[in-house]
């Protein structure tokens, strides 16, 4: 439930990078790196970089005009401090740091740890609950769709590519269904095929819709922000319902309503951004370093949704 509304703040940031942002719009870095690109990125030149730079480097698709793109990003942060002006942004970003080529370490180093504790809880889950158990597959589903995005998140946060960036946007718009499928599974259940595939088909053909329209005819911006805030709220609202309805029979319901408020509490990281502190944490790496945590509270809420419908279904059995 923690990723529901990280996919707001990763389209907010599509959106102002396809726009353009200050910094890469301003004359000192158009200058700057067609002087840059013409005196290093010629053919005459461009065996010179390709033998100076560092293998990792190259791995990471660090080519001649994208260097020139991060050398000229600080030669314009040195210039816009020094004439008292405020940090600019670049293509929607923050100027980072980088680490042994790794674009956004602290974003990198936080979206790990996000797939750790999918790991280690699972772990702890499957320890506890019954493979008979009401949800026991669909946690593990859940889980598994879980790593995914934020493997590649790490990936995206690693080097930001138009492909690892797409890749990073379809998981996580599946990570958002995942929980929206997740609730309507709880609510609705398995009472027969027909039910179950009157909310399973739906949400299964809307993603493949989805990832369908936005490789092959748009990757539209606009679009996909709308569709993922509706899908966002929609968890949300659902789960916060949810607890309050079940709060007195399930004592164990505060885990998921308090997952579900920190969640959307850590927002405010993002509507309040601000310029990467020591140029390696910015709100969004502060973000992902809040929704780790997180997961360990979701999981022991899912272990003990499981445990008592377990036992519910053994009352009835009997």
């Amino acid at each position: 439930m923690m990723e529901v509304a990280v996919i707001i703040v990763l389209l907010y940031k599509a959106v102002t990078g396809v726009l353009g942002s200050a910094g890469d719009r301003s004359w000192i870095f158009q200058k700057c790196l067609q002087s840059c690109l013409q005196v290093n990125c010629t053919s005459r030149h461009g065996n010179v970089f390709e033998s100076t730079q560092p293998q990792y480097m190259r791995l990471l698709q660090w080519d001649c005009p994208s260097e020139c793109e991060y050398l000229c990003m600080w030669k314009t942060v040195d210039a816009y401090q020094r004439d008292g002006s405020p940090v600019p942004q670049f293509h929607g970003k923050w100027p980072f740091t980088r680490l042994f080529g790794i674009q956004e370490p602290a974003s990198m180093i936080f979206s790990i740890l996000n797939g750790l504790s999918h790991i280690v809880m699972m772990r702890q889950f499957r320890s506890k609950v019954p493979s008979s158990a009401p949800l026991y597959y669909l946690v593990h589903i859940y889980c598994l769709v879980g790593i995914n995005a934020w493997m590649w998140s790490t990936i995206f946060h690693t080097r930001d590519l138009p492909f690892t960036e797409k890749m990073d946007y379809f998981c996580a718009i599946m990570l958002v269904l995942m929980n929206l499928y997740y609730l309507l599974f709880r609510l609705l259940g398995y009472r027969s095929l027909l039910q179950w595939l009157s909310y399973t088909v739906p949400v299964i053909a809307f993603y493949v819709y989805h990832v369908c329209y936005l490789t092959f005819v748009k990757f539209d911006y606009g679009y996909n922000m709308k569709a993922n805030i509706t899908l966002g709220g929609l968890n949300s609202v659902g789960w916060f319902a949810w607890c309050v309805y079940h709060r007195q029979k399930l004592k164990y319901v505060w885990k998921c309503f308090l997952v579900v408020l920190i969640t959307d509490l850590l927002l405010s990281l993002e509507l309040g951004d601000f310029p990467a502190i020591w140029w390696t944490f910015d709100a969004h790496s502060l973000w992902h370093c809040g929704t780790a945590p997180l997961a360990l509270l979701w999981y022991s809420f899912s272990i003990d949704d499981c445990l008592h419908l377990h036992k519910e279904v053994d009352i009835h059995l009997d």
